[in-house]
């Protein structure tokens, strides 16, 4: 078999588990609402993370034990240059767990704030001002938990992604509906598609299934029942749950096209060893239980406007304690 077409078959296995994550990662990839915000006193001055060097690959991990891979989604889109390293404005971790039997995705909201070598910055600012690697290297030190490998996506490919799966069915709101309008023409020309053709007007609320410039409209709408980002990283893990759903009914000719959407568009270092033992494990793996979580958790932060703009503020010490019991021990 020629090497890229065996990669392929391999990339497949690893997408029943992890890519569906990815059509969630970018979040939002520009504020879809500008409001007023409460002040908050004390919150940090923000100061931009200086580069990071790139650190030494790690060794190869088996599905013996828990393997943790960083998602990111970045906001680069049409106008951008393709050098240019746009925000982490979706951030999440898949991992999973053969000692509890989980797959666990645990988004992280995009203006968390978290500390820096000479102060504080938002988790979206990280991955532009100093790349995948001081990406890793602050998550790994703000929540004390390892990172084995990564994986970045661009929002496009999200929508190209949903549509290899055939589509996705969400429930919607009217308000929902409405916020989505602007999202579905701004990502119809961004993907070079006619607006007309992805519309989706307010009688149509209810079971709906949504295509990929939809679907990414949906995961990218803040404002729709006042929830802002927590209902944003909400709504993706829906859209992880129902692209899973797909994903494990897909028949193999499907599963070809999905891996080969996928194949040209993934930036990781998950190695191949580790793709092909997701594969040789990949039954076993496809009836693990699926965990949705979000950091931080509810009553742990304050968000507001601070002097350098609009932070969310976690207890620190409540959600590493969270995040490591739940990814770990089974605890949620």
């Amino acid at each position: 078999m020629k090497r890229r077409h065996k990669r392929i078959l391999l990339i497949v296995l690893l997408a029943i588990v992890l890519l569906a994550a990815a059509v969630v990662i970018f979040l939002g990839m520009k504020k879809a609402f500008t409001y007023e915000a409460p002040e908050i006193e004390n919150a940090g001055q923000s100061v931009h993370a200086e580069p990071t060097p790139e650190r030494t690959p790690q060794a190869t991990y088996t599905l013996e034990k828990p393997v943790n891979i960083l998602l990111i989604g970045i906001d680069n889109h049409v106008g951008s240059s393709e050098t240019e390293r746009g925000n982490a404005d979706g951030i999440m971790f898949a991992t999973i767990n053969p000692d509890t039997k989980e797959l666990i995705f645990t988004s992280f909201m995009r203006d968390t704030r978290v500390r820096i070598e000479n102060g504080y910055d938002k988790l979206t600012y990280i991955y532009h001002t100093g790349g995948i690697q001081h990406m890793r290297e602050i998550m790994e030190q703000n929540f004390e938990v390892p990172i084995d490998y990564y994986a970045i996506f661009g929002y496009a490919d999200v929508a190209e992604i949903v549509d290899a799966v055939g589509g996705i069915e969400m429930d919607l709101t009217e308000n929902e509906i409405y916020f989505m309008d602007g999202k579905i023409k701004d990502i119809s020309y961004t993907m070079g598609q006619d607006y007309k053709d992805n519309v989706l007007t307010v009688d149509q609320a209810g079971k709906v299934k949504l295509n990929g410039v939809q679907a990414a409209a949906y995961t990218r709408i803040r404002p729709a029942e006042g929830q802002y980002d927590a209902g944003r990283t909400e709504r993706g893990r829906e859209v992880i749950a129902a692209v899973l759903s797909k994903a494990f009914r897909l028949g193999t000719s499907d599963l070809l096209k999905f891996a080969s959407v996928f194949y040209d568009k993934l930036e990781t270092d998950v190695p191949d060893s580790l793709f092909m033992q997701i594969g040789m494990d990949a039954s076993e793996i496809r009836g693990y239980k699926q965990i949705s979580d979000r950091i931080p958790i509810d009553g742990s932060y304050e968000s507001g406007n601070t002097g350098s703009g609009y932070y969310v503020v976690p207890d620190m010490e409540i959600n590493k304690k969270h995040l490591q019991e739940s990814l770990f021990e089974g605890k949620h």
